[in-house]
């Protein structure tokens, strides 16, 4: 009986040395200054919208890391404010490492197409339907939209499906420029989509004169392939130079309009 009183008392004893060793290296732990920031940014290309040096330096600003600011005193909630903030981060988190700083995880959009309004602003979207607005810093490579777009610009990002942007013809635009990125020799052809004053879209081919006229978005992708066939087939022969019309609105043709 005894031998089992000491066996609890000494487990009871046990549990309690672990547990003041607990408190007083985390107490230890969140006394200890930050070190530093580091920021994992995924992202599709080497340069993006995303600046990471400025958010790093942002942060580290938040952190007052130059007066040794202890972890206990870092407001990770104003951290993950600033990366909401950034129109540009789809995703994020930020975390205390076990180097003693700071880690800073975020993924950027990747947009697809990028339409100007009447007014000459643009805004890009995603091919989820997000909204983003545009960059001094950065200009991707992208599919062009504009002509008779009627939509306002926001500094920050903004789903499609707003209520702002329901008769924009954004939606249909990210339809055509989603349905060109689908065929390798169109998304290397098409440069520009435009939208005409009778809200029909037509598209602007490279080294080709003639205006291609896709109309609705009805069937894009029919229209798309037939316009892919006939480019594959003529393109680069001159034989495309007598036309100035290729209307694709009819069904299972090409209408061509001599010049």
């Amino acid at each position: 009986m005894v031998k089992k009183i000491l066996s609890i008392v000494l487990w009871v004893l046990t549990g309690a040395a672990l547990v003041v060793l607990f408190v007083f290296g985390r107490r230890w732990y969140l006394d200890t200054p930050l070190r530093g920031v580091t920021f994992d940014l995924e992202r599709h290309h080497a340069k993006g919208f995303v600046e990471k040096d400025t958010v790093i330096a942002y942060a580290a600003a938040l952190c007052d890391i130059e007066n040794h600011t202890h972890i206990s005193d870092i407001n990770m909630m104003k951290i993950q404010q600033l990366l909401d903030r950034n129109p540009w981060i789809e995703q994020s988190s930020a975390y205390i490492g076990l180097n003693d700083t700071l880690v800073i995880q975020a993924k950027e959009y990747e947009p697809v197409l990028r339409v100007f309004n009447q007014q000459q602003q643009s805004v890009y979207v995603t091919a989820e339907g997000m909204l983003l607005p545009s960059s001094l810093t950065y200009t991707p490579r992208l599919i062009i939209a504009n002509g008779h777009f009627d939509f306002p610009v926001l500094s920050g990002n903004i789903p499609l499906s707003d209520s702002l942007y329901l008769h924009s013809g954004l939606d249909e635009a990210l339809a055509i420029a989603l349905s060109i990125r689908k065929d390798k020799f169109l998304s290397g052809n098409v440069g520009q989509i435009y939208k005409n004053k009778d809200n029909e879209y037509e598209l602007m081919v490279n080294n080709l004169e003639a205006n291609v006229l896709l109309g609705d978005t009805c069937a894009v992708d029919t229209k798309l392939t037939r316009l892919r066939i006939l480019l594959e087939k003529h393109i680069g022969t001159g034989e495309l130079d007598r036309y100035k019309t290729l209307n694709l609105k009819y069904k299972n043709q090409i209408v061509c309009t001599k010049k």
